[in-house]
């Protein structure tokens, strides 16, 4: 499988002028912890998601071809706050998982700091570059810096699209998929009619990131996406830009199911958001495939998960999903960065790609899709669509230290917020953003 369709995004303007990257550890000066008689791998990870029980197996299998080294895993709710802490005593892990996009920006503010080390050699290994998609290495998301060297290690892939209740969405089915955002907003029209359910809701204002880029690929392809990706806020006042908020503005004001926002700011609330799918009290919802593993408890057993692409904004218009993928990478100050870019080597590995996924993950290897069943089966088909572009790229860097008041997850996904409280409107949204984008195109990393 080779994302033939994908937008290859080149992170350009706001490149660092150079990249710092540690040197690596001897194996022999890399023991620690409770076994003095092996190498240990710190690999800490977030708690939630994809779970831990992939990572047991996993660092079961690697230790069982790797006897001197032990990994040793820790998962945690509030991992930024702990390795915040750890790092400021000089502990690092030697693995991180943790992903761009989020709320707290951590990955994002290690990048921009020049703490990740420079895994390109993971990926010049030879078993991995013969197995690896290398659209998923060749990107602005691996590569953040755009110099052409890889500093996050892509995981796992997801279609970013619309997720919906296949048994009632679908050809045949009671209501049709929307092919343009007219269409889209005509059954919201009729769902409020209706009276019964609504058009859309979302886990949090965060998961809006893949549909947003999604709609600024169908408003202004390659160019005007490589244009916000890289600041240019004179890009959000252009017509193609106003359709873009005007548009996402328009979807969470008048469409949303009613609960979204109360739940989407409490502990756990995401998780009633993305029962409303289940339960038929909202159509769709910007997701990942992690959801069908994460909401299995409280799913019957005769649903069916469906994903979408993003409608087009015309009619002969292409539809657009973004792809979300989940990244590893290495402090770089990191103790043991060979057993580190070992474990990361194993993950892309026959073996290591088999037991993703037995957990639902899906490890961007060569072949990997002829593998799918079941359910994953019908998610990834979106991608055989011939009027689906797919797209995956990152914001470029920029020195977040010398602007810290400045979120621009918050400014961009969680304005949605108030968008539906009313406290704000699209167009207030836009001008907000050309502000927050032109101050960050002040502070390029130095």
């Amino acid at each position: 499988f080779i994302m033939k369709k994908m937008v290859a995004l080149a992170c350009v303007g706001l490149m660092a002028a150079s990249v710092v990257t540690g040197c690596s550890s001897k194996k022999d000066d890399a023991s620690s912890g409770s076994d003095s008689e092996k190498r240990i791998v710190k690999f800490d990870a977030f708690s939630g998601g994809n779970g831990e029980e992939v990572w047991k197996e996993m660092a079961k299998a690697f230790e069982a071809k790797n006897k001197d080294v032990k990994i040793e895993l820790r998962f945690e709710k509030d991992l930024p706050a702990v390795l915040n802490k750890e790092n400021s005593k000089g502990e690092y892990s030697d693995i991180v998982y943790y992903n761009l996009g989020q709320q707290s920006q951590f990955t994002e503010t290690q990048l921009n700091s020049k703490k990740v080390e420079d895994i390109s050699d993971v990926f010049a290994d030879e078993n991995v570059k013969k197995n690896i998609n290398p659209d998923f290495v060749n990107n602005p998301v691996s590569q953040f810096y755009g110099d052409g060297k890889n500093y996050l290690a892509p995981i796992m892939y997801t279609p970013g699209g619309l997720y919906y209740n296949a048994n009632l969405v679908g050809e045949g089915k009671k209501y049709e998929i929307p092919q343009t955002w007219d269409d889209m907003f005509k059954l919201g029209d009729q769902l409020k009619e209706e009276g019964k359910v609504s058009l859309f809701t979302y886990a949090t204002a965060g998961y809006l990131d893949n549909t947003i880029l999604s709609v600024i690929q169908e408003a202004g392809g390659q160019d005007l996406l490589s244009k916000l990706l890289n600041y240019d806020s004179e890009a959000w006042k252009t017509k193609e830009g106003k359709t873009v908020t005007d548009t996402i503005g328009r979807l969470v004001k008048d469409y949303m199911e009613p609960n979204t926002v109360a739940n989407a700011n409490v502990k756990d609330g995401f998780t009633k958001n993305q029962q409303a799918v289940i339960d038929g009290k909202a159509l769709f919802m910007p997701n990942g495939s992690w959801v069908v593993g994460e909401m299995e408890a409280t799913t019957p057993k005769d649903f069916k998960w469906g994903v979408s692409a993003v409608p087009a904004l015309t009619k002969d218009g292409k539809k657009a999903i973004t792809t979300f993928t989940e990244q590893c990478w290495i402090p770089s100050e990191a103790k043991n960065k060979d057993d580190a870019k070992a474990f990361l080597k194993f993950i892309y590995s026959e073996e290591g790609a088999n037991i993703m996924l037995k957990y639902n993950c899906v490890v961007p290897v060569n072949g990997i899709t002829d593998k799918l069943t079941g359910v994953n089966k019908e998610l990834y088909n979106v991608y055989n669509d011939e009027n689906v572009t797919a797209v995956i790229g990152a914001f470029a860097p920029f020195d977040s230290a010398a602007i810290p008041d400045v979120d621009m997850k918050k400014v961009l996904c969680f304005t949605a917020d108030d968008i539906n409280t009313g406290k704000t409107t699209a167009e207030k949204w836009n001008s907000e953003l050309v502000k927050t984008w032109k101050t960050i195109s002040e502070h390029p990393v130095k």
